[in-house]
């Protein structure tokens, strides 16, 4: 039995702990020891229920209210680490230390790595396999500077300073802790033995990689998450809405907008007010506070309206249209990978007039057809059973053969 440690240290989607808990099960029911360095540590126990972990709390910080930039987009993951605790050294030094701490802790034989960029850096000395698992937004490109999220920031001075300067404070840590240092944020990721993104290549938040990148990573796409509660649309004419967005000021515009028009809605209220839901009720749309069979929904939805995570692929790998509405700019990437392919649209929330436009385009047959190419390419493929496939060879690779030796 080996020794296997979860790290979730960035990102606050539900979806990393659906995708923690379906790598967490898989190397459960194979026998090894399961430690999850988690964000929100609330959450875990009830989501993990039917396998026995260890939980621990992740080190994170968030520095952008030191930094004034809580309303900012960051425009590279340079900048957005150096709102994460990288803009200077003393604090990314702590959390450092704290991840340090830890792995001598669980002493573990195999690292996972679900957005968790400090904890790798802590781990540059560690001998065992290193592996990323999860949304492709974690691992930038290796171009330099790497992961520049908006086209027209190239050739600007201050996108290759905020990776000069992260990099410096980088090597500031890595000389107190007697880490490797890196000469560009790439190096940091070029420890990864192999990245597993659970999305498909389409749909990779920095588009095209390098030769080098591509070489040691897998697309597996997004599986299904089982819920046992049903799916049930209220039983109106029009299109079948599936609607999950985080609660936000242009939410009541959204459900004005839905409220106005004739079809049956579903809406998982994330973070919306109560206060909110009971000024748009309708008969035609029903509000739930936890998820529901997506096997359901996937069968029933016309379309769907989301902010763009990760359940954007599900949705088109079952050959429906999505519009989106990106709060972060995560979101915003994946906006432009399904505009490209012309499967989907950003919701313009104004004003309920645009967003009715939207919602005329992304139900238009233009968009059904752009998303049955996807759905027909990848038609044949589980992503559950290339999920497990991918595990089962990190098994094979650093714990199997480590056992050997």
């Amino acid at each position: 039995m080996s020794r296997i440690l979860l790290c979730w240290e960035l990102g606050a989607d539900y979806q990393h702990l659906l995708s923690l808990q379906a790598i967490a099960r898989f190397y459960h029911n194979k026998g090894h020891e399961i430690w999850v360095a988690g964000r929100d540590v609330s959450k875990l126990k009830r989501l993990f229920s039917d396998v026995k972990i260890h939980v621990l709390a992740a080190p994170f910080a968030d520095s952008s209210a030191d930094l004034g930039l809580e309303k900012q987009a960051p425009r590279s993951y340079a900048d957005y680490l150096r709102r994460c605790g990288y803009h200077h050294s003393d604090s990314l030094s702590g959390l450092v230390s704290a991840w340090i701490s830890l792995f001598s802790f669980v002493k573990p034989d195999l690292l996972l790595f679900d957005h968790a960029p400090t904890a790798l850096l802590a781990a540059r000395d560690l001998a065992v396999g290193k592996v990323s698992v999860g949304a492709s937004f974690s691992v930038p490109d290796d171009n330099r500077p790497a992961g520049i999220f908006f086209p027209g920031d190239l050739a600007k001075q201050d996108i290759v300073r905020y990776e000069e300067d992260l990099v410096k404070n980088i090597n500031k840590v890595c000389l107190e802790f007697g880490l490797p240092r890196i000469n560009n944020l790439a190096d940091l990721f070029a420890d990864l033995d192999n990245c597993i993104f659970q999305t498909y290549s389409e749909l990779d938040h920095y588009g095209y990689r390098s030769a080098v990148q591509r070489r040691n990573t897998v697309y597996t796409g997004t599986a299904v998450t089982e819920f046992s509660e049903p799916a049930v649309f209220p039983h109106f004419k029009g299109p079948k809405i599936y609607c999950h967005v985080k609660g936000s000021v242009e939410t009541p515009v959204l459900l004005k907008t839905l409220q106005a028009i004739e079809c049956s809605v579903i809406v998982l209220a994330d973070g919306i007010p109560e206060s909110i839901i009971r000024a748009h009720q309708s008969r035609h749309i029903l509000y739930i506070n936890k998820p529901v069979s997506m096997r359901d929904v996937l069968d029933k939805s016309t379309f769907a309206i989301l902010n763009g995570g990760s359940s954007v692929s599900l949705f088109m790998k079952a050959g429906i249209p999505v519009a989106l509405f990106p709060l972060h700019v995560e979101q915003f990437l994946m906006v432009k990978r399904v505009e490209a392919l012309n499967a989907g649209i950003q919701l313009n929330l104004s004003s309920i007039d645009t967003a009715l436009q939207g919602l005329q385009k992304v139900n238009s047959r233009q968009k059904k057809v752009a998303v049955g190419l996807f759905e027909d390419k990848y038609a044949n493929e589980s992503a559950g059973n290339e999920l497990l496939l991918q595990l089962a060879l990190v098994e094979q690779n650093f714990l199997f053969e480590k056992m050997k030796i």
